[in-house]
């Protein structure tokens, strides 16, 4: 079922982890927000095993995007082992590249995103 889902969504700007918290809700998953990488680690080590799906934005202050992904595909015992959409404006294909290989399941553009496309992504992970 929808409703048990957890999904962590890592985002520095604040309107935009409270739109994409309201969306994800909307959907009917639960939404956890973290407003940097360095929270959004803690929490996924804090609830090992609770969250289904991490939405992660790449550019933000401290640790970036990459760095997360990077930090939780090689401590999976420590981070748990869940899709990771990343949820960025970065289109570069080297970034494209890089975010897959660190082991992104999924890429999504947030500036050509809408709530049915972000919806219809998340189904794919839970339906």
């Amino acid at each position: 079922m929808a409703e048990d889902k957890k999904i962590l969504i890592i985002e520095d700007e604040e309107p935009l982890l409270d739109s994409y918290a309201k969306l994800v809700e909307m959907a009917g998953y639960i939404a956890v927000k973290a407003s940097d990488g360095y929270q959004g680690l803690d929490i996924l080590a804090n609830n090992l095993d609770q969250i289904d799906l991490v939405l992660l934005d790449l550019m933000m202050p401290g640790v970036d995007g990459l760095e997360v992904l990077k930090t939780i595909k090689n401590n999976e015992e420590k981070y748990g082992k869940m899709p990771i959409v990343i949820l960025t404006n970065m289109t570069s294909e080297s970034v494209v590249k890089e975010a897959f290989n660190l082991g992104a399941t999924s890429y999504l553009v947030k500036i050509d995103l809408d709530y049915e496309g972000l919806v219809k992504e998340l189904k794919k992970f839970f339906d």
